[in-house]
């Protein structure tokens, strides 16, 4: 049977843990399955979820929000105007970014693709697929 999401705690005891990745952790509609197989749904008013949010179900079945590893692009420059360049780029896509010191990372996003494809060419950017955490850089990526 599938359990229903009725509301978030920041607090208390878990029966069970689910683990999402950046773009799952956005959604206030997901289905899932739990670590031990429950099935799920939820549809909250929250905006996203955090690492630690227990998913309360209507039979107070508690299930504990963890933060998986995405699969992640990430582009490593050896000059600043090659990474400006990039940044700019994948901004123009609205794409959610994390930007360290000549670093970009973004999440494999088959609309990045044709971007990353002509990037991989030129010298001076380093281009490799990773999982890692995915947290973009500041707060545009919310409902808006």
């Amino acid at each position: 049977m599938i359990k229903k999401v009725t509301h978030i705690m920041h607090e208390g005891e878990a029966d069970d843990a689910v683990v999402l990745g950046w773009f799952d952790m956005q959604k206030p509609h997901l289905s899932a399955v739990s670590d031990k197989g429950v099935e799920f749904i939820l549809k909250v008013s929250a905006s996203h979820l955090h690492a630690n949010d227990l998913l309360v179900c209507e039979d107070g079945y508690r299930i504990c929000v963890q933060k998986g590893k995405d699969e992640v692009i990430q582009m490593r420059f050896d000059d600043a105007i090659s990474f400006a360049n990039i940044a700019y780029e994948i901004g123009n896509r609205h794409q959610p970014i994390c930007i360290m010191p000549l670093t970009i990372m973004v999440l494999n996003d088959v609309a990045l693709h044709p971007l990353i494809e002509s990037i991989k060419e030129k010298q001076g950017i380093h281009v490799q697929l990773i999982h890692d955490f995915f947290q973009p850089s500041g707060k545009a990526h919310h409902a808006h």
